[in-house]
């Protein structure tokens, strides 16, 4: 098969049909071809002419190479784009079996070993300041009060938050959210009064009906993705200049707030895997990387599963103790 077949088939009836991917993630994969495409023509090679059995782990592995050497990509990103890469491997086995040997070449190509370093998250007086920065008293800040304290509270993602409507919310009584995640995901997650009180008296002021999108702009769209993150990180360069003492991060992006308030909940002691349905997370080792970032909530767990089980030293031999052993010793000669 032509390789440009192949990848269109791999996004139309795999991505598409079969996995049901958002836009969002097909948009990931999207740019992987693109850059691995954009290589093909950089080496000299006819794309369209390119059958999937030339497409081994020689050509791939150069692609590797060339993202990280001309494009100064991470370990990390490297290996997100050999992810997809090996699973459009996968899929075209199933559909076109001549290309197995090309195919089986991309998928003993290794990961490259990369540094796990924990979530970066901002403390909780950082996360006070920012939600403090927009005020209530004219009604953007009020639009803006009221997304950053959703965006914090419920843990959502830039994305989760535009594509929410009015009806996403309880604001009265028990107030929570409900959210639809990544791939199809959806969870429902409790949120603060307070919160449910700034989301109501923005849904009030803006006079927004159960069927409108819960965030707009001034022409009253839907707000997008970009627009949820120029609003945190507008917020937060205020921050950094009336707040410098407090400020420990440059930047501050959603994603962020996301990391932020997962960390302060493993900090709470909430059972990680109560945290993992929180996020929306598919598997608890995702979640664990929270615990691996609060060393000291690790040590209090341990110390709290071992209290009564070990003593001190002193508990077993006392200075007493020592004078009647030696007493005994006295009396053997």
């Amino acid at each position: 098969m032509l390789f440009c077949d192949c990848v269109q088939d791999y996004f139309r009836t795999y991505l598409r049909q079969q996995r049901g991917y958002g836009a969002n993630t097909i948009g990931s994969y999207r740019d992987t071809f693109r850059l691995l495409v954009a290589y093909m023509a950089e080496m000299g090679l006819r794309v369209e002419a390119l059958e999937m059995a030339d497409v081994g782990s020689e050509l791939v592995t150069g692609f590797l190479c060339w993202l990280e050497s001309s494009r100064g990509n991470a370990a990390s990103t490297r290996n997100v784009r050999l992810a997809h890469v090996k699973s459009f491997a996968s899929y075209i086995v199933t559909v076109s079996p001549e290309d197995a040997g090309a195919c089986a070449s991309i998928a003993s190509i290794p990961s490259k070993r990369q540094r796990t370093a924990p979530p970066d998250s901002l403390s909780k007086d950082e996360v006070t300041c920012l939600l403090a920065m927009p005020g209530t008293d004219t009604s953007s800040g009020l639009r803006d009060s009221a997304m950053l304290a959703l965006l914090y509270d419920s843990a959502c993602r830039a994305q989760e938050i535009a594509d929410m409507d009015v009806s996403s919310v309880t604001v009265r009584g028990a107030c929570y959210a409900r959210i639809d995640g990544k791939g199809g995901k959806g969870r429902t997650v409790p949120l603060l009064k307070e919160t449910g009180e700034l989301l109501s008296a923005y849904i009030d002021a803006f006079g927004l009906s159960l069927d409108s999108p819960l965030f707009v702009n001034r022409s009253g769209r839907r707000l997008t993705r970009s627009g949820v993150s120029d609003v945190v990180e507008r917020h937060w360069r205020r921050v950094v200049e009336s707040q410098p003492d407090v400020a420990r991060h440059d930047v501050a992006r959603p994603h962020l707030l996301r990391h932020s308030k997962a960390t302060h909940l493993v900090e709470a002691g909430v059972n990680v895997y109560y945290v993992r349905d929180f996020l929306g997370h598919e598997s608890v080792a995702t979640t664990m990387v929270y615990l691996k970032h609060n060393v000291e909530r690790t040590r209090q767990i341990v110390e709290a599963a071992s209290e009564g089980l070990a003593k001190p030293s002193a508990s077993f031999y006392t200075q007493d103790k020592k004078a009647e052993l030696l007493s005994f010793l006295e009396t053997l000669v």
